[in-house]
Parts: C-alpha cells; sequence; structure tokens
C-alpha cells in the first residue's frame, strides 16, 4: 500500500476572494505545503540535510493539475491527504485530495523530480534517481 500523509489546514479569511470563497491559487499553495509535510514524514528533515545526504538541493515541481469539485469559505478546516501516486524514471507524482470532512473540494497532482546542482552548470538543475531509501518507504 503506497505511503500517505494527512495535513491539516484552516481556511482564513485572507484566503477567500470578495464572494468569500477560497481562492483557487491557495489550494495549490495546500497541496506544496502538503507535499513538504510528505516529505517531513518520509524522514526528509529539511533541503540542508538531503543535500548533504545525497546532493540534492529539494523536489522542484515540474507539472500541476487540480480539478475542483466543491467550494469552501473561513474557518472551515480542511484536510490534504496525499500519496504517491505514479513513479516514472526520476520523476513521481503526488496525488493530493484536500477534503472538508467526508466532502471533496479539490483533487489535485503535482508531478515532481528531486535535483541536484547541475555539475556542468551549477546554474542549472539536474534530475536524479529517488534514493532508494525513499522508494522502500513509498510502496
Amino acid at each position: 500500500m503506497p505511503r500517505s500523509h494527512t495535513s491539516s489546514f484552516r481556511i482564513e479569511f485572507g484566503d477567500c476572494d470578495p464572494a468569500q470563497i477560497v481562492f483557487y491559487p491557495n489550494f495549490f499553495k495546500w497541496m506544496d505545503i502538503a507535499a513538504l509535510h510528505f516529505f517531513n514524514a518520509c524522514g526528509i528533515e529539511s533541503w540542508r540535510q538531503t543535500k548533504a545526504d545525497w546532493g540534492i538541493i529539494g523536489a522542484p515541481l515540474v507539472g500541476a493539475s487540480a480539478k475542483f469539485v466543491s467550494s469552501a469559505t473561513y474557518p472551515e478546516p480542511i484536510e490534504v491527504d496525499t500519496t504517491v501516486a505514479e513513479i516514472s524514471g526520476k520523476a513521481f507524482v503526488l496525488k493530493h485530495v484536500i477534503r472538508r470532512g467526508d466532502t471533496v473540494l479539490v483533487e489535485g497532482e503535482e508531478k515532481r523530480i528531486f535535483a541536484i546542482e547541475d555539475p556542468a552548470n551549477p546554474k542549472r538543475i539536474k534530475a536524479v534517481a529517488i534514493p532508494e531509501s525513499l522508494l522502500a518507504q513509498w510502496q
């Protein structure tokens, strides 16, 4: 069974538009934060540590999508369930289901890679294989 993690948030007044519904980019913000919480739950405490251990400077986003199912407003509590949905070569997809209780608000995906500084050009990054110790946790 794939690894999963749930992150909890509370919608704030500033997360909403004038109609008092969540402004859609905030769902992407919560998915990004939930991805970091997922990595933390897998033992990645900081990108400084992954750089020291594996040379990995982060997990940049290379694609994102969302399907908006239901609206939300403040001060509602929400949860983001995160799982690894796909691993393909050096890339992986995190699936996020954002919900209020049992009501699904958004179904989203982030395609990410683990990156190192490109040895040929330190101003660029280069995708690397997912460390085996993480792969073992994700499956």
